[in-house]
């Protein structure tokens, strides 16, 4: 399984992606007037499916993810402690962003 670039200040695949695609976001409004469009479309749609995940794994609808719940999500197993900021013993959506 190929392995996301790390990149300073940037210690979560999925806060890479995001500041990657705010990146294109910013190059795309200098270079073309239909790409910045295009990028929100894309950036929106990543969170989107971000939000689908997180209601998938919330099984009792209470908006956190419990550690028992993300054990379906291999990733979010291995990394719960460290995106659980705070040590809430619980993960929200904002700590996936």
């Amino acid at each position: 399984m190929p392995t996301a670039t790390m990149v300073p200040g940037v210690s979560h695949p999925l806060r890479l992606i995001a500041s990657r695609l705010a990146g294109v976001l910013l190059l795309a409004t200098v270079v073309s007037p239909e790409l910045p469009a295009r990028a929100a479309d894309e950036f929106e749609v990543y969170q989107q499916r971000l939000a689908q995940l997180f209601r998938q794994l919330d099984r009792n609808g209470d908006g956190r993810l419990e550690l028992d719940e993300v054990r379906a999500n291999a990733y979010l197993l291995r990394h719960f402690e460290r995106l659980d900021r705070g040590g809430k013993g619980y993960l929200v959506p904002g700590d996936l962003r």
